[in-house]
């Protein structure tokens, strides 16, 4: 395949992605769970970016899949306090992004989430057993990653 191709096909898939975390965080606001279809078609876009990676290789995207697939178990083990749906997209990002991007992904997420925590804490909006959706903070650690 053309150089200039690969490199456009790359970048639309990439631009792809981000949109599919955004309507999968505006669903995770609205009802707190993201459907199994959402979750494969996230799943297979960020599969279709794996041939078209020029600045690392199938080792790193086994690297990144690693992070979701450790997420997963900390969902299964908190008796999902953290849910299997955002293991599943952070292993999805990995694929997409490599290991060192998506440890940056989830470290922004984690950052905004636990600021979002305090905010609602100090407004008295919850309490210690509020559930905050963690999508939406995943597309925004993707889109700093990305596109920054």
């Amino acid at each position: 395949m053309n150089g200039g191709i690969q490199l456009t096909l790359y970048q639309l898939l990439m631009v792809a992605i981000g949109i599919l975390l955004l309507a999968a965080g505006i669903v995770d606001i609205r009802k707190r769970q993201i459907s199994r279809v959402q979750l494969l078609i996230i799943l297979l876009v960020c599969c279709a970016v794996i041939p078209l990676k020029q600045e690392f290789g199938v080792v790193d995207a086994v690297g990144g899949l690693s992070i979701g697939l450790c997420a997963i178990g900390v969902s299964i083990a908190t008796r999902e306090q953290i849910g299997r749906g955002d293991g599943i997209v952070i292993a999805a990002v990995g694929i997409a992004l490599g290991a060192r991007k998506c440890l940056l992904v989830v470290f922004t997420a984690s950052f905004l989430m636990a600021a979002a925590a305090i905010v609602v804490l100090i407004f008295r909006k919850g309490g210690r057993q509020t559930r905050l959706p963690f999508l939406p903070a995943i597309f925004v650690g993707y889109a700093v990653c990305v596109f920054l």
